[in-house]
């Protein structure tokens, strides 16, 4: 079979985002923000920008008609700063001018007072601070406490987990204008139309009927415009129904990859035990995510991790604790993965302390330990139809 799209695609037939013919008197929105991660905010002098040819309106909290929100899973993300800066690169408000350079040149002219406050990126920090974004969780099978009597061998560790950049070929971006009827008809470069739809209808204060998504495809999205291009949208939306006209938001690469959420980077600290032949017996870790200063799909993400704490692999006493720590970085969000690479990523690592610390190849543990029909998870899934034996021994 041919992908359905593949013949568009290579022949550059395919209409995305900003491929789309403008209507007659499109505006261009840029959002704006502060250079630092955490602050107080004060007084926004705009009048320079506002006052250059070309700059339609400048749009802040002020002028949200419903809600200034947009969480999804928890309601703690405003559309805009309000009062305190919680990341840099979190949006203020919009610009909107007759094109994007005019924007640009206005963004300079915005000045913007602030006093700064302390920052915390590391979760441990925050964790210790009781800063979480939803109370911790923790699968357990067995009893890890006495299982270690029963280890010949014991190993603890500490593991950091880097983020990751989505990096999606087509940007943030949303294209809203009114319809005759009131209503607003809005493209948008999402991978969830019906959060658009139904953030939009919040933060405007009108109907979901009144608002119609367009998505015909994405030009990458991993994850990273599951939850994350709502925002965009929303503000497009709102400029749209405020000036009566059509308004295109592109975000540049670099104001992307500034102002939007990353994969989870992790801290995790891990024990494991395991017998003379090898079988691991007993394992326990706690994981700290960084989830950034708002929950987006943190919570989430959080319990995928814990579903994959022990990978592949069949450990009679388990348990895994994870924290979801709030951090003055943008709000972490869903990659491809969805929290499992992290937290297989801190078993393989353990079993590789172990490997080492016995001069071993880690494929002698991981071998002897692959889950078998009739197996239990941490989280009480018996394993039927297991295809991870097979799937060694082809590889062999």
């Amino acid at each position: 079979m041919i992908n359905i799209d593949a013949h568009n695609h290579v022949s550059g037939k395919s209409i995305y985002l900003d491929d789309i013919i403008e209507w007659k008197g499109t505006l261009y929105a840029l959002p704006f923000d502060v250079p630092v991660a955490h602050a107080k905010l004060g007084q926004i002098h705009m009048s320079g920008a506002l006052s250059m040819a070309g700059v339609i309106a400048i749009f802040t909290a002020k002028d949200i008609p419903g809600k200034n929100q947009i969480g999804g899973i928890i309601a703690d993300e405003p559309l805009f700063a309000e009062g305190e800066i919680h990341f840099w690169g979190q949006p203020i408000g919009i610009i909107v001018a007759t094109s994007e350079r005019i924007c640009r040149l206005a963004r300079e002219q915005i000045k913007i007072d602030f006093t700064a406050l302390p920052v915390i990126t590391d979760p441990r920090e925050a964790q210790a601070k009781n800063m979480l974004i939803c109370p911790p969780r923790n699968f357990q099978m067995g009893d890890v406490n006495s299982a270690w009597d029963d280890c010949e061998f014991v190993f603890e560790g500490e593991v950091n987990i880097n983020g990751q950049e989505h990096l999606y070929i087509e940007t943030q971006g949303a294209y809203a204008r009114m319809k005759e009827d009131g209503s607003i008809l809005i493209a948008s470069s999402t991978q969830g139309p019906t959060a658009v739809q139904r953030t939009i209808s919040n933060v405007l204060d009108i109907p979901m009927h009144k608002i119609e998504v367009d998505t015909v495809r994405l030009g990458g999205g991993f994850g990273g415009k599951e939850d994350q291009a709502t925002g965009w949208a929303v503000m497009v939306a709102l400029a749209a129904q405020k000036l009566q006209k059509p308004v295109k938001m592109v975000l540049h690469r670099m104001d992307d990859m500034r102002m939007t959420g990353k994969r989870h980077p992790y801290s995790a600290d891990f024990k494991i035990g395991l017998s003379s032949d090898l079988k691991i017996i007993a394992y326990e870790a706690t994981f700290y995510q960084n989830a950034g200063a708002a929950a987006d799909l943190s919570p989430a993400v959080l319990e995928r991790t814990l579903f994959h704490a022990t990978n592949a692999y069949f450990v009679q006493n388990v348990h895994v604790t994870a924290f979801s720590c709030k951090t003055n970085l943008p709000p972490n969000t869903a990659f491809r993965g969805f929290g499992g690479p992290q937290g297989k990523f801190v078993i393989e690592a353990a079993i590789t302390k172990v490997a080492e610390s016995l001069g071993i190849p880690a494929s002698d543990i991981q071998k002897r330990n692959l889950l078998q029909d009739g197996d239990e998870f941490s989280y009480g899934q018996i394993v039927d139809q297991c295809e991870a034996q097979n799937a060694w021994n082809s590889c062999e």
